[in-house]
C-alpha cells in the first residue's frame, strides 16, 4: 500500500478520493447532527430554560447564529489562502468541546452553562466554506449537483435510524450518554480527515495582511455584484424558517408532549424521504439547472406549514416529514450549487463564507423572534410567520434570480 498516494495519483483520482473521505465524514458527523437535532430543544427546556431563551441560544450559536455567522468570513478567506484541511479539522474540536460543555451541564443541571457550549458550536461553522469548497473541486463542474447530492445523502443516511436509538438511550438513560456517544463520532470523524484527506490546489500565499483580511471581513457582509437577488432569497429562507421551524421540536415538546422518541421517528421519516430523492435531484440540477428548483423547494413549504398549523396528531406530524425531507433535499445541494456555477475556483470557499455570512447576519435572530412569537401567541404565530416569509422568497426568486451560464464566472473582488 503506498503511504502516500498524492505521489502517484492523478488529480482526478486523488479528487475522487477526497469526495469519497468527506462522504464518509459527513456519514459520521451526520450521525451525531441527527442525534443533536433531535436531543436539543427538549434538552435545553429540561433545565428549565424558557422558549425565549431557547430561540436565543439558537441564535448566538445555532444554524445561522451570530457566532456561527461571524466565524465563516475569514475561515473562507483564509481557507483559499492556506488550505482547506485545518479549517475542517478546527471546526471538530470547536464541536467536541461544545458537546463536552453540554454534557457538563447536563451533569450540573446548570442551563447558563450552555451558553458557552453554544458559542464553540457556532465556531464549528468555520468550516463550513473550506467543506463545500473541497467538495467542488473534487469533480468535474457538470458532476458538482452529483457531488453535492453524494455529501448531503451521506450526512442524512444516519438520521434514518440515528435518533431511535438516541431517542431510546435518552428516555431511558439520560442525556449524558448520548452526548458522550456524539463525542466519539467526531473523534472518528477528525482521525478520518487528519489521516486521509488531501488538499486539491497547491497552497499560496496571496497576500496575507491584517489590511487584506479585514477588508475581506467586512466586505463578507455585502453580496458580490450579480447575486444580490441569490443572497436575499437564501438569507430571507432562513430568516422565516428559522422563526418556525427552527423551534419546532422544542414547541411540540412543550405543548403537544411529545416525547424524545416520538421526535426521533419524526426525524427518522424526515431523513430517509431526504436520503432516497437526494441522487436524482441531484442528476436533475446537473441538467436542467438551478433557479425552478429552488422555487419548487420553497413552495414545498406552504402545504407543510398549513398541515403543521392546523393540526395536534403525532401521526400526522409523522407523515408531513416527508414533505420537509423533500424541502430539505430540494433545496441544500441546488444552492451550493448555483453558487458554484457563478464563481471562480480559486475564490470559492470565500463565496461560500460570503453567503453564509450574508445569510446568518439577516436569519440569525430568526429562532429568537420565534420564541417571543410562540410567547405571544401559541405554537401557531411562528409557523404563520414562516408561511409568510415563504410567498416573500418566491418572489424573490422569481424577479431578482437568474439561473447562471455554465461557462461564466464572477470575480467576487468588489
Amino acid at each position: 500500500m503506498n503511504p502516500n498516494p498524492t505521489l502517484t495519483s492523478t488529480p482526478a483520482q486523488q479528487g475522487r478520493r477526497n469526495l469519497w473521505v468527506l462522504a464518509v465524514f459527513s456519514f459520521l458527523r451526520g450521525a451525531h447532527n441527527s442525534i443533536y437535532t433531535v436531543i436539543w430543544q427538549p434538552f435545553v427546556l429540561s433545565l428549565g430554560a424558557s422558549m425565549p431563551t431557547l430561540g436565543l441560544l439558537n441564535s448566538l450559536g445555532g444554524l445561522n447564529g451570530v457566532v456561527t455567522t461571524l466565524v465563516q468570513p475569514l475561515g473562507g478567506w483564509f481557507a483559499d489562502r492556506l488550505g482547506h484541511k485545518p479549517f475542517i479539522i478546527v471546526s471538530g474540536f470547536a464541536i467536541l468541546a461544545a458537546y463536552g460543555l453540554f454534557a457538563l451541564a447536563g451533569g450540573l443541571d446548570i442551563w447558563s452553562l450552555l451558553l458557552i457550549g453554544v458559542i464553540f458550536f457556532g465556531i464549528s461553522a468555520i468550516s463550513r466554506p473550506a467543506f463545500s469548497a473541497m467538495t467542488a473541486e473534487s469533480v468535474a463542474v457538470e458532476q458538482r449537483g452529483r457531488a453535492f447530492g453524494l455529501i448531503v445523502m451521506a450526512a442524512m443516511i444516519p438520521g434514518v435510524f440515528m435518533p431511535i436509538l438516541s431517542g431510546w438511550t435518552a428516555d431511558r438513560f439520560g442525556y449524558l450518554n448520548v452526548f458522550a456517544l456524539m463525542l466519539a463520532l467526531e473523534v472518528l470523524g477528525l482521525f478520518l480527515i487528519w489521516r486521509y484527506l488531501r488538499e486539491m490546489r497547491r497552497i499560496q500565499d496571496k497576500g496575507i495582511t491584517w489590511r487584506t483580511g479585514t477588508f475581506a471581513f467586512f466586505r463578507s457582509f455585502i453580496p458580490p455584484k450579480g447575486l444580490v437577488g441569490f443572497f436575499c432569497a437564501v438569507a430571507g429562507d432562513s430568516l422565516f424558517w428559522g422563526m418556525g421551524w427552527g423551534i419546532l421540536y422544542g414547541m411540540l415538546n412543550k405543548n403537544y408532549h411529545f416525547t424524545i422518541m416520538q421526535l426521533a421517528i419524526m426525524q427518522c421519516v424526515m431523513s430517509l424521504t431526504w436520503v432516497v430523492s437526494q441522487i436524482p435531484i441531484g442528476r436533475y440540477i446537473d441538467k436542467h439547472g438551478s433557479k425552478g428548483m429552488l422555487i419548487f423547494s420553497e413552495a414545498l413549504g406552504i402545504p407543510l406549514m398549513l398541515v403543521w398549523m392546523s393540526t395536534t396528531r403525532f401521526e400526522i406530524f409523522v407523515f408531513s416529514q416527508i414533505l420537509f425531507g423533500l424541502t430539505a433535499s430540494t433545496w441544500v445541494p441546488t444552492v451550493n450549487t448555483f453558487l458554484t456555477h457563478q464563481v471562480s475556483d480559486n475564490e470559492r470557499a470565500e463565496a461560500f463564507s460570503r453567503l453564509n455570512t450574508f445569510r446568518g447576519v439577516i436569519a440569525c435572530f430568526g429562532p429568537a423572534i420565534g420564541g417571543f412569537l410562540y410567547k405571544w401567541g401559541g405554537i401557531r404565530a411562528p409557523l404563520i410567520a414562516n408561511l409568510i416569509g415563504i410567498f416573500i422568497v418566491i418572489a424573490v426568486l422569481i424577479f431578482f434570480v437568474h439561473e447562471p451560464k455554465k461557462d461564466s464566472r464572477l470575480q467576487i473582488q468588489d
